[in-house]
């Protein structure tokens, strides 16, 4: 054989075998994970939820990571998104997909040991936001900032009106529609980020988006608290919706400004163990979130921005480190999100669920295509902005949670949510694939 069909030879077999290998990498974890779990049931007697607090989360941390990377990786060569992947290794191993099926037996991962991930989720949240706000540039949204303002509002128009006269028409009143449609706008900055941090160097393009999804959503939350108080006024709920707007909005906001002075003063005086001090700001974070009621992704943004604005040099250290934790904090949030998706709503109600989704998925194409080409955008732009807008994920659940804490015991508010978060778990899933693609279609030379 020559020595070139040799080499096509090999660069052929590369990568069949380097998918082959992880394909088995990811069944042998899997596999021993369920053997680990029936020895100590059945052998030792120790059932799985008896095990010490710490040392099962430990064990479902270890779980989550490596096989959300693995997943991730193989999925890579289909040419899919990683994310794809760690969505779909959290559906396998999570408790959702296996209660639809009457299996709850074989979830790897049961409600209770999910809930037990529920500070790591928080953590790689804020580790989402800090990375997302240290990549909005100041200079650049001034400069792009007529195109973001089109961009944000031509979808939130169009996707409100839309889909809620198709919800209208559908199923839901007048109220719950607006309600829905509102949260229709809304995307996700962390998969915005996520497939961004994927590019050596992100293009022009892949910076608009990510700036208009942080902007878009970060107006949509007030909005969408203001709905809800609206919508409460009219019923015996109470004001639980401008005390989320406080809270969330202005707290999340002035918190993560606060905290950007003492960083920027404690980063002067460190140099090394970054490492360190980007974990315990995430934690404090965390921490702070949580005896406020406040939003850790909005704090974070707000911290990643402001202090890559008022200390670029100084905060270039913490934010190059925080990037390289990148890879396993998109493990941990995109295997629980996955882990999350309730597959019986999803179901349940396939076919207002398929006629909403595909409504707001026209929307998002209309209204990103109009405002691109009202912005001047260059033409490929144009044809590929809606596509970085379809994604949904944590910001889009957080606020369909409110929904319920705003109506406590009203009986429309189950039948509402369900819809919600199937909804949000289909953009979830198609999403980031369609992003992916038109980063790729679009090149920097436009």
């Amino acid at each position: 054989m020559s020595a070139g069909a040799l080499d096509r030879v090999k660069r052929t077999r590369g990568p069949r075998f380097r998918a082959t290998f992880l394909a088995i990498a990811l069944a042998c974890l899997v596999g021993l994970i369920v053997l680990a779990r029936e020895l100590h049931s059945t052998v030792v007697g120790i059932p799985t939820s008896d095990l010490p607090a710490a040392g099962e989360t430990t064990l479902l941390l270890g779980l989550v990571i490596l096989g959300s990377w693995l997943a991730g990786r193989l999925v890579r060569k289909i040419s899919l998104p990683p994310i794809t992947g760690q969505l779909f290794f959290g559906l396998l191993i999570g408790p959702g997909l296996w209660a639809w099926l009457d299996r709850p037996q074989l979830a790897l991962i049961t409600p209770s040991q999910l809930a037990s991930l529920h500070g790591a989720e928080l953590l790689a949240v804020v580790m989402i936001g800090l990375v997302a706000g240290s990549e909005i540039d100041s200079a650049f949204v001034r400069e792009r900032l007529r195109a973001i303002v089109l961009l944000a509002v031509g979808q939130v128009a169009v996707i409100f009106v839309t889909v809620a006269c198709v919800a209208h028409l559908l199923i839901f009143s007048l109220p719950q529609a607006v309600i829905f449609a509102t949260l229709a706008a809304t995307c996700s900055s962390a998969v915005s980020v996520a497939l961004l941090r994927e590019m050596r160097h992100p293009t022009t393009f892949a910076r608009l988006l990510l700036s208009t999804t942080v902007t878009k959503d970060l107006v949509l939350v007030v909005a969408f608290s203001i709905v809800l108080f609206t919508v409460a006024a009219t019923t015996s709920a109470g004001g639980h919706a401008w005390y989320w707007i406080i809270l969330h909005v202005a707290g999340s906001v002035g918190i993560g400004c606060l905290l950007a002075i003492p960083l920027r003063m404690v980063l002067r005086q460190i140099e090394e163990r970054m490492i360190a001090v980007v974990l315990v700001v995430g934690v404090l974070i965390v921490i702070l979130c949580e005896i406020t009621d406040t939003a850790p992704l909005i704090t974070a943004l707000t911290l990643g921005y402001t202090a890559r604005t008022i200390a670029p040099l100084t905060s270039a250290s913490f934010f190059a480190t925080a990037r390289r934790l990148f890879l396993p904090v998109c493990c941990v949030f995109f295997a629980a999100a996955g882990a999350h998706i309730d597959c019986g709503a999803l179901f349940l109600h396939w076919p207002v669920v398929l006629a909403l989704s595909s409504t707001r998925l026209a929307a998002v194409w209309a209204g990103a295509t109009l405002a691109a080409r009202a912005a001047g955008l260059p033409r490929a732009m144009q044809r590929w902005a809606w596509a970085g807008f379809v994604p949904q994920a944590g910001i889009s659940l957080a606020l369909a949670a409110q929904v319920s804490i705003a109506f406590p015991g009203q009986a429309w508010v189950r039948g509402l949510v369900s819809i919600m978060i199937a909804c949000i778990t289909l953009n979830e899933i198609i999403g980031p694939i369609l992003m992916r693609i038109a980063l790729r279609r679009v090149p920097e030379s436009t």
